[in-house]
């Protein structure tokens, strides 16, 4: 009887262990092909969006030579012509890297309006240098341009510019939808595995022997569940951007920065606002998000030119210094960020100011082997900047 009970235990034990390996891959397998769809939209959007400002740039191109040669400007109009044949070319090859994009009827639809507007504007304009071009009648022309062709272009931009718009829009929808699988699927997991947990105290019930066999499969459930913590919080992490700042987050600073910690040096810096839950405290989460969206955008107009800005934790912004800039320019640009941040906002027709404190790092090739240390670093020493009173800029290097 004690040789069957013990059989049944360990019986029981194995299938508890092969389920829960199975929770663990099933639930990997699920969140990175959330991930990868994910990376996926994001990629299609970025090449759409990228596409559709480069036609909408050369067909302004195109309109700026036309109004050039109605106008008699250049000296010579047949140079002008066959750039305008290049330009025309370039909308071409954009045309067909959107149209080999995997995008929604709507945004097509969108699409194809705008393309048969520059269609339509190419054959008129053709026409109207072949006619009055040779001849130099620029009134005629101008008049064209004025009454036929202009109005073309700015329907065919403001197309080509709507189009943009559905594209982030249906782009967002299936973020969306990809975040709600995501918690619906944590869900599953957690129910399964609490399942899984019923099980194991069962067996454990049955047989005293098997107790310390018990206790080392708890232990393992123990590591399984905060891997499934950790894969679930990747999850919830895969949009990469803020919605309230409009600003990269933090999952997309360890994407762009990640390859770069092994071989590459650069400046980076963080800073956060020192007792920002006062605002909160006093004028509530609405205002508090106000606040942070008026600094990011006047962080953004600052310093956009200079470094690419993150918003990695609510009102924490981390600066990624563009490659030309050096140790001693980031002090100075640091200070400057420092000034921007504790400056007083008008909010809602209120007046706020808080100090910030911050943190530089000149960052040299291997210093770090991820992302995560990498910040840390930086958030010590702007944690040893608050301790000491706040309103300091502290360099990881010099601690």
């Amino acid at each position: 009887m004690a040789k069957n009970n013990k059989k049944s235990a360990s019986s029981g034990y194995v299938f508890a262990a092969i389920l829960v390996a199975i929770i663990y891959v099933l639930n990997t397998i699920l969140v990175w092909n959330i991930y990868s769809n994910n990376m996926e939209l994001n990629n299609m959007t970025s090449t759409a969006n990228r596409a559709i400002n480069q036609i909408n740039g050369e067909l302004q191109k195109v309109s700026t030579n036309s109004i050039g040669l109605a106008a008699n400007l250049y000296d010579n109009p047949l140079e002008i012509v066959a750039d305008t044949e290049r330009i025309y070319a370039n909308i071409e090859t954009n045309e067909k890297m959107f149209e080999s994009l995997d995008l929604p009827e709507s945004v097509m639809a969108r699409y194809n309006y705008a393309k048969s507007m520059i269609a339509t504007f190419r054959t008129r304009l053709e026409s109207l240098g072949t006619n009055q071009l040779e001849s130099g009648d620029g009134a005629t022309m101008t008049e064209t341009l004025k009454q036929d062709l202009y109005p073309l272009q700015i329907t065919a931009s403001q197309m080509l510019t709507s189009t943009i718009s559905i594209v982030n829009a249906e782009t967002n929808k299936l973020l969306r939808r990809n975040a709600m699988r995501a918690y619906i699927l944590m869900g599953l997991m957690a129910v399964i595995a609490l399942l899984s947990e019923l099980a194991i105290w069962f067996f454990a019930r049955r047989s005293k022997k098997a107790r310390a066999e018990l206790e080392e499969r708890e232990m393992r459930l123990a590591e399984v569940d905060a891997k499934l913590k950790n894969t679930r919080q990747k999850a919830s992490d895969l949009a990469v951007t803020n919605v309230l700042t409009g600003m990269k987050n933090r999952y997309a600073l360890d994407n762009d920065i990640s390859e770069r910690l092994e071989s590459g040096r650069f400046q980076i810096a963080v800073f956060d606002m020192d007792n920002f839950r006062s605002i909160n405290d006093t004028y509530g989460y609405d205002f508090g998000d106000e606040y942070l969206a008026a600094v990011a955008e006047k962080l953004k107009e600052e310093f956009g030119d200079v470094a690419e800005i993150y918003n990695i934790t609510g009102n924490e912004f981390c600066f990624v210094f563009n490659k030309n800039i050096s140790e001693s320019q980031a002090s100075g640009i640091a200070q400057n960020i420092q000034r921007v941040m504790s400056s007083p906002y008008e909010v809602l027709n209120l007046n706020v100011q808080l100090p910030c404190s911050g943190a530089v790092y000149h960052y040299l090739p291997g210093d770090c082997l991820n992302v995560n240390s990498l910040l840390v670093k930086l958030d010590t020493a702007m944690r040893n900047a608050k301790m000491n009173g706040g309103n300091i800029i502290n360099n990881v290097m010099n601690m």
